[in-house]
């Protein structure tokens, strides 16, 4: 497993994979950083298995610590992440080393994932697949996105047939754009409708205090039966001190307020190019983190609605985010939002007493986020 004294190894492996100005020192920095906020095991460096051959690293695979909500208490636990394999290594037993290596060192661990190969390396190393987690999107521009989208490729199998004929018949005719334009006329105005039980609320861009984070999270976590936890210290980190690689803000914060107390959160990324084809080039804003009472639906709309108000602020020509929780997802069908096939697997390995028996086997009784496992940049 990787401590200070691999650092020199860490660095030359980053330089030839992520970090073309990693150095020994920046690693040395980034893993005492990494110790000093683990909120699964305070003072540890997450575990991050390596690969080596003589005295190069040849594969990686590190993990994220994170706390789970399994509806009675909150758990340490550890997102699986950066697996990568020198390109002339691929193909071979390397990366299942260092998968099966770091998961011996993490008796609770969750994936997120899509490519089929990964999803049965994880299978063979005792992760339990709950599925793929369903992916929604809403469309703010149609008339911008009509032409550009791969309706078949898109999986909308719940879309009446004759929208997917129309939108065809559209761009034969040339007036695609005229149509989707008009439709998104249409549907703005049946959201602003079904919008209309959360108009007693105020909505800001401002960020909460972690003390009013905390209390929305206790609130909320009552009705949530298993969730990553959602507090300050994993909101603030996670999305308002984040960087990108150009060294910007990527993430917008949204909250919801009844009379000053917070009842509603989200953080929303700025639009950018989606890795996704089937949505081609069009500017995609991602809803990469939510959080409300899932009781309170006044509270979700009028989150839903400042979350749209920035997409569309930044550019956005559509809005994604992804999960599988009934009460968000019957909100997001009343804003507008189309569900498309899931292409994310969740997995969970939970190896400690009870582990097996401890945490729900069904989707829809998890609040995941597309942020999540800091997905939200990777598919």
């Amino acid at each position: 497993m990787a401590t200070e004294e691999h650092a020199e190894a860490i660095a030359a492996f980053y330089r030839e994979t992520w970090d073309a100005l990693a150095t020994t020192e920046s690693v040395i920095v980034a893993m005492r950083q990494a110790s000093a906020s683990n909120v699964a095991d305070p003072g540890r460096y997450p575990p991050t298995a390596l690969i080596v051959e003589g005295t190069r690293i040849i594969g990686y695979c590190g993990s994220i610590p994170q706390r789970l909500w399994d509806g009675t208490e909150e758990r340490s636990a550890y997102w699986v992440k950066g697996l990568m394999v020198l390109p002339e290594y691929r193909n071979g037993p390397v990366g299942y080393l260092a998968v099966k290596e770091v998961t011996r060192h993490l008796p609770r661990s969750t994936i997120l994932t899509v490519a089929p190969a990964a999803r049965r390396l994880f299978a063979a190393l005792g992760f339990r697949d709950l599925g793929a987690v369903p992916n929604w999107v809403r469309p703010l521009r149609p008339g911008a996105m009509v032409n550009q989208l791969d309706l078949d490729a898109l999986g909308l199998g719940r879309m009446p047939a004759w929208i997917g004929t129309s939108v065809r018949a559209a761009r034969r005719s040339g007036i695609a754009g005229f149509a989707g334009g008009a439709a998104g006329w249409l549907a703005d105005g049946l959201v602003a409708l079904a919008r209309l039980p959360a108009t007693h609320l105020q909505t800001d861009r401002d960020l909460p205090s972690r003390a009013e984070l905390d209390e929305l999270w206790r609130e909320a976590r009552s009705g949530i039966t298993a969730s990553p936890v959602r507090d300050a210290s994993y909101l603030v980190p996670r999305f308002e001190e984040f960087l990108d690689e150009a060294g910007q803000r990527p993430y917008t914060f949204v909250a919801a307020r009844e009379r000053g107390r917070l009842v509603g959160v989200a953080a929303v990324r700025k639009p950018s190019a989606t890795s996704d084809p089937r949505l081609g080039g069009v500017r995609v804003a991602t809803m990469s983190d939510i959080l409300f009472p899932p009781n309170r639906t006044d509270a979700g709309l009028a989150v839903l609605g400042a979350v749209e108000r920035a997409a569309r602020d930044g550019g956005a020509d559509a809005l994604t985010c992804m999960t599988s929780h009934p009460a968000l997802a019957l909100l997001l069908r009343r804003q507008g939002y189309l569900r498309l096939a899931g292409n994310v697997h969740f997995f969970l390995r939970d190896v400690t007493d009870g582990g097996a028996e401890r945490w729900p086997a069904d989707l829809q009784s998890w609040w995941l986020a597309r942020g999540d496992g800091e997905s939200d940049g990777s598919f």
